[in-house]
């Protein structure tokens, strides 16, 4: 009966130490669980942010490149306004085979300089040009960019002139037609009403399937 007591103590301290081992190894792992649990709901915490930050830094892009667009598409713009309709640079189509290899140089040097905002170099280059080619395809067009670009500078005077230098001297000039409607704009920059209706009138009478009449009569019907 004695040996049946020992051996059954035994087997009941072998058994309780047995589950308080399994009872550890639970906590342990329940523990590690945990752990990993924590640290797996921080990284998605992180990536939640990290989602976040660049989610608000493709925004601040995107938002960047529409303001951007937005300037450009103004600035094309003002350059159509400031060229007119009819602004164009010399086309294969025209016969400039006439004009010298340095000549051309130097027109087109002064265009350049024309449309990066370097008026008076560009005067300066469309004149030199002019002396070496003065009855060439393209001299209407230097003297025309002339006036563009003293217009540029505010010499509205200056520019009137050589609008109607071009005028006088280039008379079959396709130029003509812009050179009138941008005289009729400076005059009536100038605060000339009477002077803008002249020149807007002649674009319309003179060159009615223009892009200028177009341009005119709305002027003249505001």
């Amino acid at each position: 009966m004695l040996l049946t007591l020992v051996v059954s103590g035994c087997f009941n301290r072998r058994r309780f130490n047995n589950f308080n081992w399994q009872l550890d190894s639970l906590k342990y792992y329940t523990s590690k669980f945990d752990s990993m649990l924590q640290e797996q709901s921080e990284e998605l915490a992180r990536l939640r942010i990290d989602l976040y930050t660049k989610s608000n830094e493709l925004s601040d892009k995107i938002e960047m490149l529409n303001s951007r667009l937005s300037d450009t598409e103004a600035q094309l713009l003002r350059i159509y306004e400031k060229l007119g309709p009819r602004q164009k640079v010399p086309s294969d189509s025209e016969d400039i085979s006439t004009i010298s290899p340095e000549s051309r140089m130097i027109y087109e040097s002064a265009y350049l300089n024309y449309v990066q905002g370097n008026y008076q170099e560009a005067v300066s280059g469309f004149e030199s040009y002019l002396k070496l080619q003065p009855d060439s395809p393209l001299s209407d067009n230097a003297l025309y960019w002339i006036g563009e670009s003293y217009t540029a500078m505010g010499k509205s005077q200056d520019a009137v002139n050589t609008f109607q230098k071009l005028i006088n001297k280039y008379p079959a000039s396709n130029k003509i037609p812009t050179a009138l409607y941008k005289m009729a704009i400076i005059y009536e920059s100038a605060g000339d009403r009477k002077s803008a209706e002249m020149y807007y009138n002649k674009v319309v009478k003179d060159f009615p399937n223009s892009a200028e009449a177009t341009l005119a009569k709305d002027k003249l019907n505001r």
